[in-house]
């Protein structure tokens, strides 16, 4: 898939992760979680690097446990950065399960001192055949599935998201399958966090994501995270 041509507003560092290790790049999350759509605290040891036999990879875990606030621990973890306009792209293999997640996003908020903008890949267990796209802009949420044709639990594939001024699109093994214009509503401004998480929704959203059952382990399996900024050039080594 190709950038936009133009000048990003700020450059920033492309980079390329297989996590052989987990560099200081990036946070893992271990606190109790208080919030109403999510039945899932964050844990460090849900988070593993190196999991295939080359030494590289990433694996989120989720189980049930009784030393938090929700009943199930899972895996999260965050760039220390923000960076902004560009392509984002995770080849993966979600987890499944009704009421499990599996997502990829940047996201800005409260937290963060800013209002709310992110934008969204995840992946639903309650249905691994399709992909949910969502986007937020000063919080007011868009959102689609889109049909994948083939199950995300089964195999690794490609997911892509690329951000621009005025547009988003995105990509499944390359291939675009959604795109959103500013001329049809707004597009997402603030330069944000990086994520990759596996949690288990709130019963309050078991309309959205199904019922996670009693006594659920899964987990997904990451090969790498790469992140293009708009002003690069995606044919720099390494990318």
């Amino acid at each position: 898939m190709g950038l936009a041509c133009g000048a990003a507003m700020a450059h920033e560092t492309a980079f390329i992760d297989h996590f052989k290790s987990i560099g200081p790049d990036w946070h893992v999350a271990e606190y109790d979680f208080d919030h109403d759509k999510f039945d899932t605290d964050w844990r460090r040891m849900h988070v593993k690097p190196a999991v295939f036999e080359d030494g590289s990879g990433l694996t989120l875990q989720l189980s049930p446990h009784d030393d938090g606030l929700n009943r199930f621990a899972g895996g999260s973890i965050r760039r220390e950065e923000t960076s902004h306009y560009g392509t984002y792209e995770v080849r993966m293999r979600a987890a499944s399960h009704p009421g499990i997640v599996t997502g990829f996003f940047t996201y800005t908020g409260p937290y963060y001192g800013t209002h709310h903008d992110e934008i969204d890949i995840e992946i639903l267990g309650k249905n691994t055949r399709q992909i949910h796209l969502a986007w937020f802009v000063d919080g007011a949420l868009e959102n689609r599935f889109v049909d994948l044709g083939f199950d995300a639990s089964e195999k690794m594939a490609t997911y892509a998201f690329e951000w621009l001024p005025d547009r988003l699109r995105w990509f499944v093994d390359g291939v675009e399958i959604y795109r959103h214009q500013q001329t049809d509503g707004g597009v997402p401004k603030l330069p944000s966090r990086l994520f990759l998480n596996l949690w288990a929704a709130d019963p309050s959203i078991a309309h959205w994501a199904g019922t996670v059952r009693s006594g659920t382990q899964t987990q997904a399996h990451v090969e790498y995270v790469r992140y293009i900024p708009w002003d690069a050039d995606p044919t720099e080594e390494g990318l």
